[in-house]
């Protein structure tokens, strides 16, 4: 018995640093957008919403128990993410037609969301494999505790998207190249 909650707390553990990496890298947008002045155009808005979803499947984890039906919304929205962020790449990948925003490590975020979307699908499809963690049962406090804040920073985080966005676009579709806020 100690050995599965040993499995459980790993498990979760997983999906909370997952989560939180997520976070981070939605975090780093804002920190794109607002302080280096960088407008997300539309496809970086679809892949904020990817990572939203990606977060919520985790999320879902942490909240209702290690599940199939979690890590497949994870999987399905990290597959839309990397989707979207390689049309944007092959938007930008013909010498002369430039980028969109500043490159970090060389790379530009929409390279960075395809490769760490892609990383999500290999692991979350690993974690998907331990058939164990499905059939334990039980409730830990300290990650229903994690949790609860963890959802409390996404919803700021997806409440602070959507205040951005209507900033940005207002009711109308985005610019392609957005300048300025409306």
């Amino acid at each position: 018995m100690l050995e599965n909650s040993r499995i459980m707390n790993i498990e979760r553990l997983f999906n909370t640093m997952e989560l939180m990496g997520i976070i981070v890298t939605l975090m780093m947008a804002f920190v794109f957008q607002i302080v280096l002045k960088e407008l997300p155009c539309p496809l970086c808005l679809l892949q904020r919403i990817g990572f939203l979803g990606i977060a919520f499947g985790f999320l879902m984890n942490l909240r209702f128990g290690l599940r199939p039906s979690h890590y497949a919304m994870v999987l399905l929205s990290a597959l839309y993410t990397s989707f979207v962020a390689l049309r944007q790449i092959s938007l930008h990948v013909i010498p002369g037609t430039g980028s969109y925003g500043n490159a970090i490590f060389g790379l530009h975020l929409y390279t960075w969301s395809f490769i760490i979307s892609m990383i999500i699908v290999v692991v979350t499809t690993i974690m998907l494999g331990v058939d164990r963690q499905y059939q334990i049962r039980g409730t830990d406090v300290l990650f229903t505790k994690t949790a609860k804040i963890i959802a409390a920073i996404l919803f700021i985080l997806l409440v602070a998207n959507i205040i951005s966005v209507l900033f940005e676009c207002g009711l109308m579709a985005c610019p392609d190249n957005p300048t300025h806020y409306l």
